[in-house]
């Protein structure tokens, strides 16, 4: 009786390892048209539904040549565990692949175009460095143009300068000169004045003495 209990207990923790040995594994349904998912083991219980192929289920459970798997929509059965596979379906990896490529596409897209704004916006900074580079070259030669301008006006009013102080000291000469002359002039009028009043004089005493030397006719 004791062997007999043993013999149970061991058959019963068997069974329940291998219902929990495959638990919350992801697998697909291999490439096959539909798969029946069974309210039990076994192809004698009704079918609950059909799976496509390459759809995602979750283990569940294992027991031989049968698995028990939940699906998307919320539906657990048993299913032929041969029809499972842990690898994707073709068409399932090509489907990825195509999504995988259109993202790839999308970024390929988003970069061309930040590429490209990324150009204008080189171009534009590009023309207008060459703008400010111009504007730069023209103030320099402006400027060069004023410190050239200001050389010569310093030195052609520093000339000045001293063409107006020379032109100053001949001026104060040419007072000092025309005080002299003048000063001369009126000296030579009073002595051609005295000399005219002195020979007037002289003429007249003259006169008046050979008057009275002139004998009388009477």
């Amino acid at each position: 009786m004791k062997k007999i209990s043993a013999i149970c207990l061991i058959a019963f923790v068997l069974t329940a390892f291998l219902d929990v040995s495959g638990w919350c594994q992801y697998m697909y349904v291999g490439d096959i048209t539909q798969l029946n998912l069974r309210a039990g083991k076994g192809l004698t219980h009704n079918v609950i539904t059909t799976l496509a192929s390459g759809e995602q289920v979750t283990v569940l459970a294992t027991a031989g040549e049968w698995t028990k798997v939940g699906t998307a929509d919320g539906s657990e059965g048993w299913v032929a565990s041969r029809y499972l596979t842990a690898e994707k379906p073709a068409d399932i990896k090509i489907e990825d692949l195509n999504i995988q490529m259109e993202i790839l596409k999308g970024e390929l897209e988003a970069a061309t175009l930040e590429n490209q704004k990324l150009t204008e916006d080189n171009i534009s900074l590009a023309t207008q460095l060459n703008e400010k580079t111009m504007k730069v070259d023209k103030f320099e030669t402006a400027l060069a143009d004023l410190e050239k301008n200001c050389g010569d006006y310093l030195h052609l009013k520093e000339k000045y300068e001293t063409i107006r102080t020379e032109i100053n000291e001949k001026n104060a000469k040419m007072q000092v000169l025309e005080k002299k002359v003048n000063n001369q002039h009126v000296s030579a009028a009073v002595k051609w004045a005295l000399t005219g009043a002195g020979i007037l004089l002289t003429g007249y005493f003259l006169g008046y003495r050979a008057r009275r030397k002139r004998p009388s006719l009477l």
